[in-house]
């Protein structure tokens, strides 16, 4: 029998929490529902404001205004909204009264159905000599277990053949209410005895609390004995709460109680297996979490359903739109799914948005710190749950889950090892998994584990407060130095998608130890060295921005404390100097950058970063369009690489060579050497050089062969190299080198191809790379390209306008390296506009810039373009000139050996002729 109260036509059901109407439930948030009990409880007399939110809130500032809310909801609820009250009076400025006749009475419990987990359908005897409270607790409020059908039928399953089924879960999955669920779906109420351990010290004593349960004085010689007497019957089912802390008496009592009563089940609640004779182990999985892109299918997730509900119960009428719902499920995922924490999360909407408490859950175990009042203790706050998995722990598993917090993602069993203090990871991990603190995840290679971020958070914070953290992360930030020093050439080289995938999970790791080293309690000498040894990883993922920060700060660092580690300042500086890791704004960082690595290397004598540096300043000559220059610097290189023990460094010595002579002109002899470099490379093992020169020499080579190949007459050639590689690149997913494809092969071969759709493509895909790593010059170089399809769609006007802003963009960042190129496109586009001066002017300007530079790759093309432009200008001197430029282009492309440029000469000087014979 249960207590009710009635008045008017409703009626309170104290223990359940709930207010019917003529037997139907009427909707009360929770707050409501605690004034509504506490006014009910002092009917008759006036209870100030300060009274009732201290009952409803304690601990907690809440205004007024709050309580004025809850009081308004609760009259609308027992529909009293008139102007003479008939239930709660208000006396203005003092408080509220109860003013209705009240009666009490008794009445027997209803039966849940469907998919309620009922307190009232599991038999729970009490004894006089146990109290009850240390054996039978029930939770009495009833809740719909969401999401979890299959799981309880399968459960259900199980329990009726097994005589021994463990649910298995961390504190908070919902254990308990998923038992309570699979005995009322599958057993007699008068068949099932519930014994919740979780208040039972001393593991001794679990028979004496079982024994009691039933009704035997535990006075017996043979306790278990006695039990098994009792539960003879072949469908009794006795339901273990809680086991965890008692773990080795539960097992020892359950094999025992088992062998001596056949026909008895035992279904068992613990954080991990009992391990016992005949156990089956289900563990409960989290709940599932949501997409936030499909609206529709995350309110169907059963973390989101679950979230809403309490949230209304809390509030009333709560209705999230699609912008909350986003909140909620990166709530419901910053917690893991777990539902507990879920509902603690829902609680706090009373005094917090959404939006905040989002934000608050980097600290989650914190803030959910109120549960309902009605709940165990271990489950009234988060950190009270985890307190009670814990302190059962060994204090070797103590403090192995505290060293083991600062791993933000997935690590493996080597990785813990070497930051654990004490105790063997092979032993100590495998016990926290069967605890339920630490999950692990089967793969191919070796097992992964990784903690759930409210038990990290939890534990992360324990370290912390045993003065422990300053020590562990220093292990942690020299095993990332030693685990990425020993592999930076596999991460570069390795570009495959799982790699790739373990690649990401590392970069979170690597955040939190430069986080750490570079604050105020770090150690910024080993945040300088893993930054080093991070280059590869933070280049390989194109994660550039992110990777010029750090050099940055590891640079403020070494260069206020001159020799402190000029090995390590050295690396950066060459780091720093790299052409992705420059703003078309900041172009200092180039040339400077290199010329301190390489003067740095030299006082070292480090031939290795001697040629990095030789390499980089070669492309620095390169970029600024000047080949001269350029040659020296790759003979140079060739000359140094003769001396290196690495057969690497003389094929890419050939590399710079053959390339060169592309932009001095020298077109078939750099198809020469490239296709024999080539050969080279693939004799070498694959790829270990790309970290030290950023790229797969293979991929460079290609782009400067598909170049040559379209000067040189054989388009076809030219397109197919171009897309077999973009489709390497693009299965590979190496933004950096894709981008490089398109911008110095795909986009103006397509476009000197006549391949306009093509060519629009390609831009399109620069576009869209470049603004996603924000790669500033390829980004503008895209624009350069649209542009000249604006000239070849009769758009001078717009191709002027966008091509005179990149250039000059362009030119102040120094990348000039296909300046004449574009100043003839721009030539063109101010002759369509009938500026004839500005046209002869720009492209003058580029074809002065050939000759003080030595570059001759297009030069035949300028002074094709110079031609056409003179005689369109239609005078007799600028006719002579124009004759000229076009027999002059025409010589430069035949000394070349280019017939692309040839063929295109070849086209203006028919259709002239043809017009002067009209």
């Amino acid at each position: 029998m249960e207590e009710e109260l009635s008045f008017g036509p409703f009626t309170i059901l104290p223990t359940r929490r709930a207010l019917l109407r003529d037997g139907k439930t009427v909707p009360v948030g929770s707050r409501a529902m605690d004034i509504l009990l506490y006014l009910v409880s002092h009917a008759g007399e006036l209870r100030t404001n300060a009274d009732i939110v201290k009952h409803v809130w304690p601990d907690t500032f809440v205004e007024e205004a709050n309580l004025r809310v809850h009081i308004s909801a609760l009259r609308r609820a027992l529909e009293d909204t008139k102007q003479a009250p008939a239930f709660i009076a208000n006396i203005p400025g003092r408080g509220y009264t109860f003013i209705a006749t009240l009666q009490r009475g008794t009445r027997s419990p209803d039966i849940g159905h469907g998919n309620i987990a009922p307190a009232d359908k599991i038999v729970t005897p009490t004894s006089d000599v146990i109290p009850a409270r240390s054996s039978v607790v029930m939770p009495r409020p009833l809740s719909r277990v969401l999401g979890r059908d299959q799981l309880i039928e399968s459960l259900t399953e199980q329990l009726s053949i097994s005589r021994l089924l463990t649910i298995v879960g961390p504190g908070g999955i919902g254990k308990s209410i998923v038992a309570r669920a699979v005995v009322a779906n599958g057993t007699e109420p008068e068949h099932t005895i519930w014994i919740d351990l979780s208040e039972v010290e001393l593991g001794n004593l679990v028979p004496t609390v079982v024994a009691s349960a039933i009704g035997i004085l535990p006075r017996s010689n043979d306790i278990i004995g006695e039990i098994a007497t009792r539960l003879h019957s072949g469908k009794a089912v006795l339901v273990l709460d809680c086991c965890e802390h008692l773990i080795e008496s539960a097992a020892s009592f359950a094999e025992d109680l088992l062998d001596r009563a056949p026909g008895l089940r035992i279904l068992a609640t613990s954080r991990e297996p009992l391990r016992a004779y005949g156990e089956r182990v289900h563990r409960i999985p989290a709940l599932d979490l949501p997409d936030v892109k499909d609206t529709a299918v995350a309110r169907q997730s059963p973390a989101v359903q679950l979230f809403i509900e309490r949230a209304d119960g809390f509030l009333g009428g709560f209705t999230p739109d699609d912008a909350d719902l986003a909140h909620i499920v990166e709530i419901c995922a910053r917690l893991d799914g777990i539902p507990l924490a879920i509902e603690l999360a829902a609680g706090r909407l009373e005094t917090i948005g959404l939006e905040s408490l989002e934000k608050s859950l980097a600290d989650s175990f914190r803030i959910l710190t109120r549960g309902r009042r009605t709940a165990l203790p271990r489950h009234q706050t988060l950190t009270a749950t985890l307190d009670w998995s814990y302190m059962i722990l060994s204090a070797a598993e103590q403090r192995a889950l505290r060293e083991v917090s600062v791993f933000r993602g997935p690590f493996t069993i080597d990785s813990a090892s070497a930051i654990l203090s004490n105790g063997d990871a092979h032993d100590i991990l495998p016990s926290l998994v069967a605890k339920s603190l630490i999950v692990a995840a089967a793969a191919p290679d070796e097992t992964r584990y990784r903690l759930l971020d409210t038990t990290r958070l939890y534990a992360l914070q324990k370290l912390d407060n045993e003065g422990e953290k300053t020590p562990v992360m220093q292990k942690f930030v020299c095993h990332l130095c030693d685990l990425y020093d020993g592999k930076s050439y596999e991460l570069s080289a390795t570009a495959r998608a799982r790699q790739e995938y373990r690649d990401l999970q590392q970069v979170a790791n690597l955040r939190v130890a430069l986080q750490w080293a570079f604050g105020d309690d770090g150690d910024p000498v080993l945040g300088a060295r893993l930054t080093v040894v991070a280059l590869p990883l933070f280049f390989r993922l194109s994660l550039l921005d992110e990777c010029l920060s750090h050099v940055t700060q590891a640079l403020a660092y070494l260069d206020a404390k001159p020799g402190r580690d000029e090995r390590s300042r050295m690396q950066l500086y060459a780091a720093l100097g790299w052409p992705q890791l420059r703003a078309i704004n900041a172009p200092e960082h180039g040339i400077a950058a290199w010329s301190t690595a390489l003067a740095i290397a030299e006082d070292l004598g480090d031939l290795d970063y001697q040629l990095r540096a030789i390499w980089a300043l070669w492309v620095d000559a390169i970029n600024r369009a000047e080949p001269k220059l350029g040659l020296e610097l790759a003979e140079k290189f060739q000359k140094l690489a003769q001396t290196s023990p690495d057969i690497a460094d003389r094929v890419i010595g050939q590399r710079l060579h053959g390339a060169t002579l592309h932009w001095l002109g020298q077109h078939k002899d750099a198809q020469n050497i490239l296709t024999e470099m080539l050969a080279d490379y693939e004799a070498l093992s694959a790829g270990q050089h790309s970290i030290r020169f950023q790229f797969d020499q293979r991929v460079t080579a290609i782009i400067i062969l598909a170049r040559i190949s379209w000067v040189l007459g054989d388009t076809d050639d030219a397109l197919g190299k171009i897309s077999e590689t973009l489709e390497y690149l693009t299965d590979i997913s190496h933004d950096i080198s894709l981008c490089t494809l398109l911008a110095e092969a795909g986009c103006p071969i397509a476009i000197l191809s006549e391949k306009h759709d093509l060519a629009s493509t390609y831009i399109a895909q620069l576009r869209d790379h470049t603004k996603a790593l924000s790669l500033d010059v390829w980004h503008c170089y895209a624009d350069c390209f649209d542009a000249e399809l604006h000239l070849i769609n009769g758009r001078p006007k717009d191709c002027l306008h966008l091509m005179q802003s990149c250039l000059a963009t362009l030119q102040h960042g120094g990348f000039v390296l296909f300046q004449s190129y574009f100043q003839s496109i721009m030539a063109q586009a101010q002759e369509a506009l009938g500026d004839y001066d500005a046209a002869i002017k720009s492209i003058d300007a580029a074809i002065a810039g050939c000759a003080q530079s030595g570059e001759r790759w297009c030069l035949a093309e300028l002074h094709r373009v110079r031609g056409a432009i003179l005689i369109r200008h239609n005078t007799q001197n600028s006719l002579e000139q124009g004759r000229t430029s076009l027999t002059l282009a025409l010589e430069l492309a035949r000394q070349d050996g280019a017939i692309g440029w040839e063929n295109r000469i070849r086209r203006d000087m028919a259709a002239f002729a043809l017009c002067q014979t009209a």
